[in-house]
């Protein structure tokens, strides 16, 4: 990848910034100013972030991680549930595009690959934002996409869990080209009423997954089985009881 090459497959009019190697793109949009909307990318995280302040391996051996911060939003702190769906969509959009791959979502924002009855995690996605006053002035996306590793790529922690679309299609792939496809449909869907968001979210929805969570505390056993008007997981409970997960994991059983 290279900078002049990400410019010219953009859209939209992002400020660019690429490096070779850096701890986090996240906390690199963090420290940035300036007002206008940001896209960092870099070959390798040496200390990338995943939800709940786990690590996200970001070698540099062939993935794509990025971060986007999106500036002078002047949004509800509501809003916030959205963006996680709207990167996630925008990468499944992509990779069905440009790979002819069809990656499943793992609410609210793990995108899958089903081998062998079996679900591998390709791409990960952390959203951040800047709070005050009961609203928001920016938020920051970052997304890591398994892209052309193979499987030796990987830690040995997480080779069974993980993949990459070269593992899964056996092509190699631009990941240039799948950053600004990405970069693009994201930026797109930021715009599109939340019906229709919604609607292409839940197309790509893991559903009638048996899944636990907690919930008040205890570990509680149910089944997804779609979403509200908030983004938020509508489950159901072994008793029959439907309940909405606002927040927090849930785990397939």
């Amino acid at each position: 990848m290279n900078k002049q090459e990400i410019i010219s497959r953009l859209k939209y009019d992002y400020d660019v910034i690429y490096k070779e190697s850096t701890d986090s793109t996240n906390n690199d949009a963090k420290k940035s100013a300036g007002n206008k909307n940001l896209l960092i990318a870099a070959e390798e995280q040496t200390a990338g972030k995943g939800r709940y302040g786990r690590s996200f391996y970001s070698r540099n051996n062939g993935g794509v991680y990025f971060t986007l911060k999106i500036n002078n939003i002047n949004l509800n702190i509501d809003a916030l549930t959205f963006f996680p769906l709207i990167a996630a969509t925008a990468v499944s959009q992509a990779v069905s595009s440009l790979c002819g791959i069809e990656l499943f979502i793992k609410w609210p924002n793990d995108l899958l690959y089903k081998s062998n009855s079996a679900y591998r995690k390709l791409c990960g996605i952390l959203t951040e934002a800047s709070i005050s006053a009961e609203s928001v002035s920016y938020v920051i996306v970052g997304i890591g996409l398994n892209v052309n590793q193979t499987l030796t790529d990987f830690p040995d922690d997480i080779k069974n869990t993980a993949s990459s679309l070269k593992i899964i299609s056996g092509k190699k792939y631009s990941r240039t080209a799948l950053l600004c496809e990405i970069v693009n449909d994201f930026t797109q869907l930021l715009h599109v009423p939340r019906e229709l968001l919604l609607d292409e979210y839940q197309k790509r929805l893991l559903l009638g997954t048996d899944i636990s969570f907690t919930q008040d505390g205890r570990t509680v056993k149910g089944k997804s089985v779609g979403i509200n008007e908030n983004g938020n997981l509508i489950a159901k409970l072994e008793n029959g009881e439907q309940t909405i997960i606002q927040s927090g994991e849930i785990n397939f059983i």
